[in-house]
């Protein structure tokens, strides 16, 4: 039964934070790369993220009608870019008639026609289609679903699924490769070596030094259980529950009842945990009683109950205030004149 608990939790979790929505988010795939660039969102292709020092340190998004490039690391023009998360936008910019996989089922690809219209093909029994060459190949995986999609074309990777091992991405696809014999390969610097940097696992799953993905709890969903929400699916009310972990602002626990075992996960690099919402949304949007710094890759953040106007240094936990009485708004990282409306600033 946990184990079934577990599977409706990984999918509940996709359906709730749409960050998660598809293959790796922005922080995993930066977490397994030792250089300095740009990645694809997997939630907007019109956006990216930037990575460096395996973190995610800043986002955006490119210019109206153009399409990012992840391959390339840039932004390009619409009509001739494929949208990595949806083919239908992707031929409906395209300017001349182009095949492009279809990111919602791989044994299926689509043809855009030059005018704005897609027109859909299978690939037969055991078949799939692959981006990278134009055509269908023999299956059962999809050569889409891998690190690599949204990541620079010529690049070495760590393989999410075996640590000391190393992905080499080429034009959104990943080739697995295994460093020599006692060698294992260093997410930090992108080489082989004799020592041995992974700690027996045979993962490069993340943890954050006090919970671990997935890890259990037999009593936290008893014990929050009334003061979440029941999420929403599109109009549809679940009848599982997020709960908080109590420790940290960006921490929650997947409750399939109350009588049940919760299940550890973690926000979005950027968001946190609202216990009441059921959901990752912006520090700034509600008030969370623990470390506020957690998960957010900022350098200051607004203190709990100074009306914005003092804020923490997140390396050294000194709390200062802005000159002049100003008020401190977190999410521009400004002192202004303007008092912010944010929840974080209201609340007592």
């Amino acid at each position: 039964m946990e184990a079934f608990n577990l599977r409706i939790c990984a999918l509940a979790a996709c359906l709730l934070l749409a960050s998660q929505a598809s293959g790796y988010t922005m922080e995993e795939m930066c977490a397994q790369w030792s250089g300095t660039g740009y990645v694809g969102n997997p939630s907007n292709c019109r956006a990216w993220g930037y990575c460096q020092g395996q973190k995610l340190l800043g986002w955006g998004t490119c210019p109206n009608d153009y399409v990012f490039n992840s391959q390339k690391g840039s932004c390009g023009y619409a009509n001739s870019t494929v949208c990595a998360t949806s083919a239908v936008d992707t031929c409906k910019a395209a300017a001349s008639p182009m095949y492009v996989a279809d990111p919602q089922n791989c044994t299926q690809y689509c043809y855009c026609n030059g005018k704005g219209d897609t027109e859909y093909g299978n690939c037969g029994v055991g078949g799939v289609y692959s981006a990278g060459t134009g055509k269908c190949v023999w299956g059962p995986t999809c050569p889409q679903d891998n690190i690599c999609r949204f990541m620079l074309n010529g690049i070495y990777v760590g393989d999410p699924a075996n640590c000391g091992s190393y992905i080499a991405c080429n034009n959104g696809v990943g080739t697995a490769g295994k460093c020599g014999t006692d060698l294992t390969y260093n997410l930090a610097n992108g080489y082989c070596q004799t020592t041995n940097n992974c700690d027996g696992d045979n993962s490069n799953s993340g943890s954050d030094g006090e919970f671990t993905i997935n890890e259990p709890d037999t009593t936290i969903c008893a014990k929050n259980w009334e003061a979440a929400e029941f999420p929403k699916v599109g109009t549809v009310t679940q009848t599982y529950k997020y709960v908080s972990d109590d420790t940290t602002c960006y921490g929650y626990y997947y409750c399939a009842t109350k009588e049940g075992t919760g299940y550890w996960n973690e926000c979005p690099t950027g968001t946190q945990f609202n216990q009441a919402a059921g959901k990752c949304v912006s520090p700034a949007s509600f008030s969370c009683a623990y470390d506020r710094c957690g998960n957010v890759n900022s350098q200051f953040m607004t203190v709990l109950n100074s009306n914005c106007q003092k804020y923490k240094i997140c390396a050294s936990s000194v709390v200062q205030s802005c000159p002049n009485n100003l008020y401190y708004d977190e999410v521009y990282n400004i002192c202004t004149t303007d008092e912010p409306t944010y929840a974080i600033c209201k609340a007592t």
